[in-house]
């Protein structure tokens, strides 16, 4: 490096340029840290217009700072500089800014560029990379307290925002010429440039939010799931910031520096750290697929074990039952043993029927919680309750794999058509003196089977079942037609419906 002001040596060796790098570095932090401290104290104490007054108070102490310090056109590009890139956090809505929050970044981006000269000279452009890694994850931690919960989008704040501050670098460097011939002046030139390349990186900003803000929301609270790789976010952006600043290290100590080295090493720094994004996201929709997958085997293997706990729950209350049926007929003995009249006929006429009833209705709503789908439960809950209350006898078997077990059509269709199944065969059975209303429930991994069975008079045995026809009037006799409407949806189902010596059956059949 070339000395043009010392007495000499000429040359500056890479220590002493190190050196004095490290002194400008230190007197910008020297500087910040005041700003960052007293944001972060007056952050907890005030809210409202007072915070907005201490902010804007931060703002200007730095602002007076790099104007005392630099010269008018510098301080213009540094102050548009720290205003865009504040301005494209803000526009983000990301991470929530209080006004405090906005002041110390601000401050923290707002720099005389002569302050680094060294710094410059040293690492290029990825000096102001560091910067805005550490500004950022330094007001986020004061902030929030912790990083937690809020890495990925600080990555994605860090990446945006070093891409915006070179390409605002770029766009000036190329504008400035072109508009400093156009309007003849250096002043109005610099202006113009400034103010274009900062709508346009708004603009960009603006449309990156409208195309990707809820995605990046999704992704974070994603990564908050997954600690572990959250964590790699910050250690990620850290070593490829270290990589790229030890390979530009060589070309300064070997004096090799030359405007495509200043410009191709933090592109390439910039290419890494985007990079990261895709792989990211890859690597959390498939942590968050494999977990998906661990979950529904986890819960096929505990509704596999439920309802075989529920099986075996089952059968011991089917044998309690029997017991408990012979126990009451026992004590139906010796009860006729007494001379008790009024005694024997209580008994039999009332709490003998009573315990058969309940017996029968504990059998049937055992056998009702083997069906896996909840709505269907209650459904076929209803409909039997409805038939008891008409004094009808049920049966039902329910033979299923729960965990094969799919519904396989719209639930509602499902139970519309099942409906109109159950109230036909609940009407006719209330019609058959002593008639039993049998349902079955079959099924496999291939498909599901609703068998319904039920009693006839006479009168139906006679004319037959047809959709459309009734004998109950005006206004009925369309559930049949209504259920096949329904099925015309569904090719993989199919309703077949017999007529057999004395009863109807009819078998809804659904395939998956």
């Amino acid at each position: 490096m070339i000395n043009l002001f010392g007495d000499g040596p000429y040359l500056i060796g890479i220590a002493e340029l190190a050196l004095e790098a490290l002194e400008e570095l230190a007197r910008y932090f020297l500087h910040v840290f005041p700003i960052a401290a007293a944001a972060f104290l007056l952050r907890r104490r005030l809210f409202g217009r007072v915070e907005w007054a201490a902010a804007l108070l931060l703002m200007s102490l730095q602002t007076a700072y790099v104007w005392s310090a630099s010269i008018r056109s510098e301080f213009f590009l540094s102050f548009c500089l720290a205003a865009l890139l504040v301005a494209e956090l803000y526009l983000f809505c990301l991470i929530p800014l209080r006004p405090l929050d906005c002041a110390f970044l601000f401050a923290a981006f707002l720099f005389p560029v002569r302050l680094f000269n060294s710094t410059s000279a040293l690492v290029g452009h990825l000096w102001i990379f560091w910067l805005l890694f550490c500004a950022l994850h330094t007001d986020l931690k004061m902030a929030s307290g912790k990083l937690c919960g809020k890495q990925f989008l600080c990555y994605f704040h860090f990446v945006f925002l070093s891409l915006s501050m070179y390409l605002y670098e770029l766009g000036i460097l190329a504008l400035q010429p072109r508009m400093t011939r156009f309007f003849g002046g250096n002043a109005p030139g610099t202006a113009v440039s400034v103010l274009l390349v900062t709508a346009l990186l708004l603009s960009a900003a603006q449309g990156l939010k409208a195309g990707l803000g809820e995605r990046l929301k999704k992704l974070n609270s994603l990564a908050g799931k997954y600690r572990n790789i959250e964590r790699s976010f910050f250690f990620c952006s850290l070593c490829i910031l270290i990589l790229f600043t030890m390979i530009y290290l060589p070309f300064t100590a070997l004096r090799m520096q030359n405007a495509l080295v200043a410009l191709l090493i933090p592109v390439l720094c910039l290419v890494f750290l985007a990079a990261q994004l895709p792989f990211i996201a890859l690597l959390l929709r498939i942590a968050l697929y494999r977990d998906t997958d661990t979950f529904r085997q986890w819960e096929r293997e505990s509704l596999a074990s439920y309802y075989s706990e529920l099986e075996n729950s089952v059968s011991s209350m089917r044998e309690m039952r029997h017991d408990i049926k012979n126990i009451f007929y026992t004590m139906g003995n010796f009860v006729d043993r007494n001379d008790d009249p009024e005694m024997k006929r209580f008994f039999w006429e009332k709490i003998y029927p009573y315990s058969e009833k309940t017996i029968r209705q504990s059998e049937l709503l055992s056998k009702i919680y083997q069906i896996p789908a909840e709505s269907l439960r209650a459904f076929f809950h209803l409909k039997i309750s409805c038939a008891l209350r008409q004094g009808i006898a049920v049966s039902l078997d329910v033979s299923l794999v729960p965990e094969a077990f799919q519904t396989g059509m719209d639930i509602i269709d499902l139970t519309r058509i099942l409906g109109i199944l159950l109230d036909n065969a609940i009407e006719e059975t209330a019609l058959v003196p002593d008639g039993i209303l049998e349902i079955k429930v079959a099924g496999n991994s291939g498909g599901c089977s609703y068998h319904v069975k039920n009693p006839v008079t006479e009168r139906t045995q006679k004319n037959g079942v047809r959709p459309g026809t009734t004998v109950k009037g005006e206004g009925h006799g369309n559930g049949l037609k209504i259920a096949e409407e329904l099925l015309e949806q569904y090719p993989n189902a199919v309703l077949n419906s017999v007529l057999q010596a004395g009863s109807f059956v009819q078998s809804l059949n659904i395939l998956f």
